[in-house]
């Protein structure tokens, strides 16, 4: 660990109010929020199975992270070394191996490249810069060692690669998942409730909150609701902006003083397994009901049922 300390020390020495401010900015690409924007824009607005296969593998891949970081337990450079290292920005609260915004950044970007074959040519070499942006801020802002970064992408890659087959296999049936890693999810949530300390309880509570929504709903969806995705531009962004602001309306509340005092089931679980509901059947429930969708491509699903 003392050469990585000593070359986060190095890299520091580079600081000043501009350089701060960038990699700050650039460290958000791998925010989970920014991943998830990116998601439902797919779901909403391009392929709803793609969507919910990226969703799927997104979360697989966040939940092992942040398992493998509550097992390794390693210590955030800052801490361990706070006369060579400083944390520029918010201190993460978490153990720090691997890095979480490296993975999620690489998950994204592997998921892309993998479901939308054809535009690899952009996305590819696009991904790979964001990617390299995003372990390189996670080292200058002082919250994560060399081996966290590479750990995290190297998690990213294995673990598109490990699931891409399963959508493959089960082609259309996509969410008879929701029988297994719905059940899965809750009984996690339990455990984690029960045995696991405050930090590791946030962030796992939040995703198998979601979690078990997002799977449960989806089967609903795709057996009751089955809105169109096609839709004209201005339909796909009507339905982006009127889907991140029911997501928003959701999320925000649970930031208020008034719940510092409110279990994590509520602040974590809860509130996103309800943000889950309406990114997969609440959101699509409006869309339908305002119309915004292509009626041609209703039409001609209903003709392609009746033949």
């Amino acid at each position: 660990m003392g050469w990585e300390v000593e070359f986060l020390h190095a890299l520091q020495t580079t600081r000043n109010g501009f350089t701060d401010t960038i990699w700050k900015g650039v460290t958000m690409l791998g925010e989970e929020i920014f991943v998830i924007a990116v998601i439902m824009f797919v779901y909403w607005c391009i392929d709803k199975r793609k969507g919910f296969k990226m969703m799927n593998v997104y979360f697989v891949s966040a939940a092992i992270v942040a398992g493998v970081k509550a097992l390794v337990g390693r210590v955030r450079p800052f801490n361990h070394a706070p006369d060579k290292v400083v944390s520029v920005g918010e201190e993460s609260t978490d153990y720090c191996f691997p890095s979480g915004h490296t993975n999620s950044a690489t998950t994204l970007v592997s998921l892309v490249v993998r479901e939308f074959p054809k535009a690899r040519k952009v996305t590819l070499p696009v991904g790979i810069v964001v990617v390299l942006l995003v372990m390189f801020s996670r080292m200058f802002l002082g919250q994560h060692y060399p081996t966290d970064v590479l750990a995290g992408a190297a998690f990213g890659i294995v673990i598109v690669l490990l699931f891409g087959w399963l959508y493959e296999f089960l082609r259309n049936k996509e969410e008879y998942l929701a029988f297994v890693l719905a059940p899965a999810a809750v009984i996690a949530s339990v455990l984690i409730g029960i045995f696991a300390d405050a930090d590791f309880q946030d962030t796992a509570l939040t995703l198998t909150g979601v979690m078990t929504s997002v799977y449960v709903c989806y089967f609903i969806e795709k057996r009751k609701v089955k809105w169109i995705v096609k839709a004209s531009v201005a339909q796909n962004v009507m339905k982006y902006v009127l889907g991140a602001a029911g997501a928003m309306l959701l999320y925000l509340p649970f930031e208020l003083s008034a719940f510092d005092g409110v279990t994590v089931w509520v602040t974590a679980f809860l509130r996103f397994f309800l943000i889950g509901v309406w990114l997969i059947i609440g959101a699509p429930l409006v869309f339908k009901a305002l119309g915004l969708y292509d009626k041609r491509a209703e039409a001609d699903d209903a003709d392609v049922k009746v033949s």
